[in-house]
């Protein structure tokens, strides 16, 4: 009786384990609220025409694969604020995830179109932040170095300028455990409720 028990709780413990390693390697669903504000003109200090833009999306991604202006896994729950003409999508590679209009890709912005981007770092992914214009490789960073501007913006169709939200921005994950979390929580529950049992047999 012992032994099966044994068996019980080690068959256990490897199937918690797999379910959890799998469910780490498969797609994430996570909603984003964001609110962005304190613009700064890259071409001098004209005020920005929206300065205001709130918006919360949902994106189901496989943190392991890269999305290219992917437009059928994302649902936008509201953007204000800003106008944008093509279709909204995501871009993500490597933690880095980026949502704007797809007509010069979801991660970009042209001058002159009414477009916006929104870059996060999702490296963990329940509690994202921005990616500021001081990160290499960024195209802000040529007009603004400072890590107090954030490296993403809008652009509107009757200029050729462009506006980068600044540090007063704020993003906020949905309060919502991750599926991995919450396996790990039901497994671990299980194998206590398995050893108080033992104890009182």
């Amino acid at each position: 009786m012992r032994l099966r028990k044994a068996v019980c709780f080690v068959t256990l413990g490897v199937v918690g384990l797999l379910a959890s390693s799998s469910a780490h390697a498969s797609p994430i669903t996570e909603t984003y609220t964001f609110h962005l504000t304190g613009f700064v003109d890259i071409n001098g200090n004209l005020p920005a025409p929206d300065p205001v833009v709130n918006g919360s999306i949902t994106v189901t991604y496989d943190p392991n694969l890269t999305y290219d202006s992917d437009t059928t896994d994302i649902t936008v729950n509201s953007l204000t604020g800003v106008t944008v003409d093509s279709p909204l999508g995501f871009t993500y590679s490597s933690g880095e995830l980026e949502f704007g209009g797809t007509a010069n890709d979801s991660d970009f912005v042209v001058f002159g179109t009414n477009d916006i981007v929104v870059s996060f770092n999702v490296s963990n992914p329940n509690a994202p932040t921005f990616l500021p214009c001081s990160t290499p490789g960024f195209t802000c960073g040529n007009y603004t170095g400072s890590s107090a501007v954030d490296a993403a913006g809008y652009t509107v169709s009757n200029s050729d300028d462009a506006w980068f939200y600044g540090a007063q921005s704020t993003i906020a994950p949905a309060a919502t455990p991750e599926p991995s979390s919450l396996l790990l929580l039901g497994t671990g529950l299980v194998g206590f409720a398995g050893i108080v049992a033992k104890r009182l047999a």
